[in-house]
This record gives structure tokens, C-alpha cells and sequence, in this order.
């Protein structure tokens, strides 16, 4: 019996360290869940009633910086923002810009409202390619029926059952101008039963204070009777009691971390979110990187085919040098062809020459020794042809003296 009542008082103790930390735990929350959560949507923290000194010039310290670059990036300020107007170009990594409220955007409350719907229909993760889609086409389907129609906790939007959603947001606008504005967001979560839990936490501490008091003097008078199945009977009830105030302790605590291990999950979420991003900068570096690579190739090729345009330009130089060269060693060649030529035609014609007076000096030495054989000649002629003309008229006087002998001897033959 002594050990049952030693296990008894152990139980208990146990049971009020629980309690304690129970108690601690849903107070912590408690605090947490207290704080400004319930901000107003757009953020906007500039002085309206303010006038800006134009002469001021501005404080770049100030100014909000992109980290990133594209239609969907994040800026220093915590904001995730989306290109608004895509006649521009989109902001690259280190550009400034300004905060503005939220709604100088065009169809603001339409973006708002996009965003909003995109948690509460759990399409986070796609919300870049969607809030691209809602910006351009200015519509956004049934995303802000969804968030128009979801249920608002002290200015959050009910996620789930555990967790709310605070939304701010903010338009960024260029410093310079030369970039896209963009439509920026923020959002963390709570957890809705943090209130709910300590009500009911203070409630069951309360009671189980009043039944503790209650039940000790009832333990004191059991020890008093000493009837063991009524001594049975009670520490059988005592034992429920504590096992049902056990489970009224434990439960705030899985309830609690059940809703920390849901905001844990969105956390990962964000942190899943944020390394896409990271990896989607990264992926635009390496493309970035490909795109330099390939503009040194491509200047590489045109370099290499300036060199080897250069090098064909130099060997048509050289060509057209060495048929220069060519054509006047052609020119001196014919040059000296020509002379020697010309040389040949003048000894030709100095030879023809000299042939011809050869000539013309051997037809007069012909002539002078015709002339002088005629000389000689003339002489002996003349007596040749005195003995030819001697001759010539003897024989033509035998010729008819032997005619007529002849005639008269046939005419005495024919006669006789």
C-alpha cells in the first residue's frame, strides 16, 4: 500500500511539471500570437502630409535594392516583387528603387487580391507565373473570389484550420526610371488556436487546482478508512481523473506543435521557394555566362576570320606585287628584246647594204668586163665574120655552081 501511495505522489508531481510546462508553452504563444500582426494591407509608412524637398537630393542609403533579376525577384526590404510593366525592361541585380504605396499600381486591388488567393487555394508555388498571366492580361480567373471569399482572423487570412496569413504590400518604383516598376508582397503565418488554447489551458489549470485541494482531503480521509475496496475504488477514480487531466495537459502541447511543426512547413516552404529563386538566378547567371561565352566565340570567329581575311588581303598584295614584278622584269625582257632586235635589223640592214653595194660594185666590174670582152671581142669579130662572110660566099658559089652542074648533067641524061 505504501508503494502505490509513493507511485500516487510521483504521478502527481509529474503531472504538475507537465502542467507547468504546459502552461509556459501556450503563454509563450500566447505573446507571440499578441504581437503587430494585424497590419494594414498596403504598407505604406512615407508621410502623406510631408512636403518633399525637390533641392534635397536623395539618400541612396535609402533605397531599395533588387536582388535578383527578371519578371518575379526579391528585394532587399524582404518584398517578393512582379515586373508591372513589360514595355520596359525587367530589373536587374542592383538596381534602386523607391517605395510607393500599393495602390498606384494599375487593377491593385485585383493584385491583391490574386496574391491572396493563390495562398488560400495553395498555389504558392506557382504564384510567379500566375501574377505574370494576372499583370498582362489584367485578370486573374477565380483567385480573387477565393480570397474575397475567405475568412478574415483579426485582420488575417485564414489559411487552413491552424494557420493565418498576414499580407503587406508595396510598389516599387525605378530611380531611374530605365527598369519596370514592380508589385511586391510579404506574408507570415500564425497559428489561429493560440488564443483558443490558452483559454482553455487557464480553464483546466484552474479547475485542476480546485479538484487537486479537493482531492487531497479526500485522500486524507481515505488513508483515515481503512475499507481497502472503497481505498480501491477511490484511487481507480483519483487515476482517471489524472489520466483525463493528463491528456487536457498534453493536448495544448500537440495541438502547439502540431501548428509549429505547420508554420515549420511553410517556413520550408518559403526556404524552398527562395533556394527556386536562387536556383533561377543562378540558372539566368549560367545563361548570362553561355551568352558572353558564345559572344566571345562569336567575336572570336569574327576575329578569326578578320585574321584570315587579312592574311587573304596580304597574299593578293603579294600577288599582285609579284605580278607586278612579273610584268616589269615582261617589260625590261622585252625591252632589251626590242634592242636586240633593233641591233639585229640595223647589222640586217647594214649587211643588206653592204650586200648590195657588193653587188652593185660586182655588176660594175660585170659590166666593165663585158664591156671590155665586147672591146676585145669587137676585134677578133670583125675578122671572124670577114672570114664567116668569105666563107659564106664561097660556099654559096659551090653551093649553085654544084646546083647547075647537077641540073645540067640530069637534063644530058635525059636527053641521051
Amino acid at each position: 500500500m505504501n508503494k502505490k501511495i509513493f507511485a500516487l505522489i510521483i504521478v502527481i508531481l509529474i503531472s504538475f511539471c507537465f502542467i507547468g510546462i504546459a502552461m509556459a508553452d501556450n503563454a509563450t504563444h500566447q505573446d507571440n500570437s499578441t504581437d503587430d500582426h494585424d497590419k494594414p494591407i498596403d504598407k505604406d509608412t512615407s508621410d502623406k502630409n510631408k512636403t518633399p524637398d525637390k533641392n534635397k537630393t536623395d539618400d541612396k542609403s535609402k533605397y531599395i535594392l533588387a536582388q535578383g533579376s527578371g519578371n518575379d525577384i526579391k528585394f532587399s526590404d524582404g518584398f517578393r516583387g512582379f515586373r508591372l510593366d513589360y514595355s520596359k525592361p525587367a530589373a536587374t541585380s542592383g538596381d534602386e528603387f523607391k517605395h510607393a504605396s500599393a495602390s498606384s499600381a494599375p487593377n491593385s486591388n485585383m493584385l491583391m487580391q490574386t496574391i491572396i488567393g493563390c495562398y488560400v487555394k495553395g498555389l504558392s508555388g506557382q504564384i510567379g507565373s500566375i501574377m505574370s498571366g494576372a499583370i498582362q492580361s489584367g485578370a486573374s480567373g477565380d483567385l480573387v473570389n477565393a480570397a474575397q471569399n475567405s475568412e478574415k482572423i483579426n485582420g488575417a487570412v485564414k489559411i487552413n484550420n491552424n494557420t493565418a496569413a498576414v499580407f503587406s504590400f508595396e510598389v516599387l518604383e525605378s530611380v531611374s526610371g530605365n527598369v519596370s516598376n514592380y508589385f511586391a508582397y510579404t506574408v507570415s503565418f500564425r497559428s489561429i488556436s493560440s488564443n483558443t488554447n490558452q483559454t482553455n489551458l487557464t480553464n483546466t489549470t484552474n479547475a485542476t487546482n480546485i479538484t487537486n485541494a479537493t482531492n487531497i482531503t479526500n485522500m486524507t480521509l481515505l488513508f483515515d478508512n481503512e475499507t481497502n475496496m472503497t481505498l480501491l475504488e477511490e484511487l481507480l477514480d483519483y487515476l482517471l481523473f489524472w489520466a483525463d487531466m493528463l491528456y487536457g495537459a498534453w493536448e495544448p502541447i500537440i495541438e502547439t506543435l502540431l501548428n509549429d511543426f505547420l508554420i515549420f512547413y511553410h517556413a520550408l516552404e518559403e526556404l524552398v521557394h527562395l533556394f527556386e529563386n536562387f536556383m533561377a538566378e543562378l540558372q539566368a547567371m549560367i545563361d548570362a555566362v553561355e551568352q558572353f561565352l558564345n559572344m566571345l566565340a562569336q567575336l572570336w570567329k569574327e576575329i578569326d576570320g578578320l585574321l584570315k581575311l587579312l592574311g587573304v588581303l596580304l597574299s593578293f598584295i603579294q600577288q599582285i606585287i609579284n605580278l607586278i614584278g612579273a610584268i616589269l622584269n615582261f617589260i625590261v625582257g622585252l625591252i632589251s628584246a626590242i634592242i636586240a632586235l633593233i641591233q639585229q635589223i640595223l647589222g640586217l640592214l647594214f649587211a643588206l647594204i653592204n650586200f648590195i653595194l657588193e653587188i652593185i660594185n660586182q655588176i660594175l666590174l660585170l659590166l666593165q668586163a663585158i664591156l671590155d670582152f665586147l672591146k676585145a671581142l669587137g676585134n677578133v669579130l670583125v675578122s671572124v665574120i670577114e672570114n664567116a662572110v668569105i666563107l659564106i660566099a664561097g660556099f654559096v658559089l659551090i653551093t649553085v655552081g654544084a646546083f647547075f652542074y647537077n641540073r645540067i648533067r640530069n637534063q644530058k641524061k635525059k636527053i641521051n
